[in-house]
């Protein structure tokens, strides 16, 4: 059974999103091969089959957390060894003046930190590695 979802643009790439229950604002940035979507603290990708067959046929991709697109490194929360929770804020990125939040999609440990903060990284690059 499918839930219906309303959407309602309101400019400078920002919609309204109801779902019957609650109500959320998205944003969304088209880009030549993807467009992503933000909505309650997290980033989705739309119809790039390119990207995610090239993340997963990565030998580290099913392990590595990438920048969804360019974007700085405000913020490192995390060191080398240490044990993190399903949803732990790893990262926190800035672009277009957004904060983008990179979580832990499960619970690991971090073993693997990538980029640096002030860096501008670029969409697919891993940022860091849990196992």
């Amino acid at each position: 059974m499918s839930k219906a979802v309303d959407v309602v643009p309101l400019g400078n790439e920002r919609y309204l999103v109801r779902d019957g229950s609650s109500t959320s604002i998205a944003f969304a940035v088209a880009t030549a091969r993807d467009t992503w979507v933000w909505l309650d603290g997290r980033a989705y990708l739309v119809g790039s089959s390119a990207v995610t067959a090239a993340r997963t046929s990565s030998a580290d991709g099913a392990d590595a957390l990438a920048a969804p697109m360019p974007a700085t490194v405000v913020k490192i929360d995390v060191t080398v060894g240490q044990a993190v929770t399903r949803d732990s804020l790893l990262i926190m990125l800035e672009a277009m003046k957004m904060e983008l939040p990179i979580r832990a999609p499960r619970d690991g440990t971090v073993t693997a930190i990538r980029c640096r903060e002030g860096e501008i990284v670029q969409p697919g690059v891993p940022l860091l590695e849990l196992s």
